[in-house]
């Protein structure tokens, strides 16, 4: 089930405050609570975090609305739709630096409220996504000039990362999806040719609890954790969009040992040969656009490039 919006109202007349509480729980939204002045409405955006906000342009306090949707814009990038029920040229000049995603005239029409309401949010979602795509090309294109970097060292035999390498490389892209972790996976063939995979090396968030000495993710098998299936799909080149309630339940074992909920699981190449995988996994349930799992897709490319390059 999708949670609903959720709408603060600064509003200082508390009839009209309670009024528009009342019609947006009737449209669907959550009301996370009426602040009466400029300075009350900071402090909730910053400890309630909605999803809109609902501001009475003429504030009768020491911050106005403007000045008040202004510092909210900068601070916490979250839409703000004006109530007013009048508003001189000046005004409107003032109001159009803060970037508000629409206005609605007091006494309002329920529907107008809907629409400007539902537009501001569909506005500001693509908003991001085309944020954190830039986010994750320029993070890609750090990894260019990376791999051109070592491209030109004198040695010109295949090489390993060192752990400076991971942080150069995978810590900008981690940071731009806002992923919880990273895991770059190496397949090795034993002098018996059975073919074993370690997780190598390894990028995460503050809050991700280290996986990388993990017993289990050492030597094991495609078969021993039950994902011959990826290996048939990376072998083919295709990537894996993995999440635990989608996964069927003898596929799950990967992300339950990484403590992580979802992930995109692409093949890495060296000279056509499968040489591994890296894994781009959140710790809850999400699903990548396709403009960032494109910008991943290059990403396994170079590492596969820069890891083989002679």
């Amino acid at each position: 089930m999708m949670e609903k919006p959720a709408i603060l109202i600064v509003e200082d007349e508390a009839i009209v405050a309670n009024d528009i509480k009342e019609t947006l729980k009737s449209l669907g939204y959550e009301v996370k609570g009426i602040a009466k002045s400029g300075e009350i409405a900071l402090e909730k955006v910053q400890e309630l975090r909605p999803d809109l906000v609902l501001m009475d342009i003429h504030l009768s306090t020491r911050m106005d609305g403007v000045e008040t949707a202004g510092k909210i814009h900068v601070l916490y990038d979250i839409p703000v739709i004006y109530l007013t029920a009048y508003a001189d040229k000046a005004l409107l000049d003032r109001a159009k630096v803060t970037e508000p995603y629409g206005y609605v005239i007091k006494p309002y029409d329920e529907r107008e409220l809907h629409s400007v309401i539902e537009m501001a949010l569909y506005k500001h979602q693509i908003s991001r996504e085309i944020k954190k795509r830039d986010a994750v090309l320029f993070a890609v294109s750090s990894a260019v000039e990376w791999l051109l970097r070592i491209s030109r060292e004198e040695s010109r035999a295949p090489r390993d990362f060192n752990s400076s390498d991971i942080r150069d490389i995978l810590e900008p892209i981690g940071l731009a999806l806002d992923a919880g972790a990273i895991g770059i996976f190496k397949a090795s063939s034993d002098p018996a040719g059975s073919e074993t995979i370690s997780m190598m090396y390894e990028w995460g968030c503050p809050t991700y609890h280290t996986c990388l000495y993990k017993r289990e993710l050492k030597n094991f098998t495609y078969a021993s954790l039950n994902l011959s299936r990826w290996h048939d799909l990376m072998i083919k080149g295709e990537v894996i969009m993995a999440t635990l309630s989608g996964l069927p339940d003898d596929e799950k074992r990967l992300l339950d040992l990484l403590g992580v909920k979802s992930g995109v699981i692409l093949p890495i190449f060296i000279r056509d040969n499968l040489w591994g995988f890296i894994g781009f996994f959140d710790l809850v349930e999400m699903t990548r656009s396709s403009d960032e799992v494109e910008a991943l897709r290059i990403t396994a490319n170079l590492l596969g490039a820069a890891m083989g390059y002679r």
